[in-house]
């Protein structure tokens, strides 16, 4: 259905692990095909554990129109989770040029099924996994969570004989449902203003109407959402009525609560990484170790910015790891440090 989603973009990274350095640790195992088509690839990092390990997808955004993780094999996300003794895998798929969405949303579902029925290669715990991502990654995530199981016992491909179902999931800025035909009351919006209205409209009059019903109901997580489902975590949205909106948060929790789904909102990115790792280790997990012990600022630089981007990466001089914003306040004060001594 390639009108649900053509341009929902990622604003910035929020995930701790998508920026790349050269300290973070390489994937063992890059660009494993879990399909036949040439975006059904990941990147798998594995913790040195000699019991099965529990693992945790992540799904990049991009609005099924972008993003790739072709160039991303070294990641701090994944080299905190093996750390924990936790594997890590990040998943490239199909996008809304080649797929259908619901397709795209099966080949999540497979990457996840693939890593299963290859869990004694790489010494995986099938029964405790999780999955997060950014926006249409979060996406991909809650749909996963709320849809019923996809295991097929008959499948001739046996990779399809697994289970798609997840231990638990998260995700930052996500769309509570891929049922366009409800974004305009979910935000309160004209219909010839809605995003990706246009879209649903062609759709409607190209597919017969018991088929577009059915794309409907498969892509609809609210709908697909019950008490049964893994334990959810999202962050809140953007007080705007566009695809990143609270709105689609309000409604997520209204629907939570009316079937009793365990559905959190935490803006806090260590929440989050706790969250995961007490969902996937129960009492063998005690605390993550997210936060990086800054180097004492000198005092006659004043206070750090209150207000920072959310992307995440190596500050100068030794400051540890931090947003842009952080990164971009050191080496203004480093600048004019030099400059004085130099003019002293």
């Amino acid at each position: 259905m390639r009108f649900i989603i053509i341009n929902i973009c990622l604003v910035a990274f929020v995930a701790y692990g998508l920026a790349q350095n050269k300290e973070f640790k390489k994937a063992d195992h890059i660009l494993v095909p879990y399909g036949k088509e040439p975006r059904q690839v990941l990147h798998l990092w594995l913790p040195k554990t000699k019991s099965p390990a529990p693992l945790v997808l992540h799904f990049h955004g991009g609005g099924f129109l972008a993003g790739d993780i072709r160039e991303k094999t070294r990641n701090r996300t994944a080299e905190m989770l093996n750390a924990e003794g936790v594997a890590y895998a990040d998943v490239e798929y199909r996008l809304l040029d080649t797929a259908m969405l619901q397709d795209i949303m099966r080949d999540c579902a497979r990457a996840l099924q693939f890593l299963r029925y290859n869990s004694k290669k790489y010494n995986l715990d099938k029964k405790r996994v999780g999955s997060y991502g950014e926006s249409a990654g979060a996406g991909a995530s809650l749909w996963l969570a709320t849809h019923d199981d996809l295991a097929d016992p008959e499948a001739e491909d046996p990779v399809l004989r697994e289970s798609s179902r997840l231990t638990a999931a998260a995700g930052f800025w996500v769309q509570a449902t891929y049922d366009v035909i409800q974004w305009p009351v979910i935000l309160d919006l004209p219909e010839e203003k809605t995003p990706y209205w246009k879209f649903v409209k062609f759709w409607k009059a190209m597919l017969p109407e018991k088929r577009f019903n059915e794309l409907r109901k498969d892509l609809d997580m609210l709908a697909n959402m019950d008490k049964n489902d893994p334990p959810m975590m999202f962050t809140n949205g953007t007080p705007d009525k566009g695809v990143h909106s609270q709105r689609f948060v309000d409604v997520l929790v209204n629907r939570a609560k009316e079937v009793k789904a365990n559905v959190t909102i935490s803006n806090d990115r260590e929440q989050l990484t706790k969250f995961m790792l007490t969902k996937l280790k129960g009492s063998k997990y005690s605390k993550p170790s997210v936060k990086q012990k800054l180097k004492e600022f000198p005092a006659h630089w004043g206070s750090p910015p209150k207000l920072q981007t959310r992307d995440y990466r190596k500050l100068p001089r030794g400051y540890g790891f931090g947003s842009s914003t952080l990164a971009n306040w050191i080496q203004k004060n480093l600048d004019k440090d030099a400059g004085t001594k130099s003019g002293e």
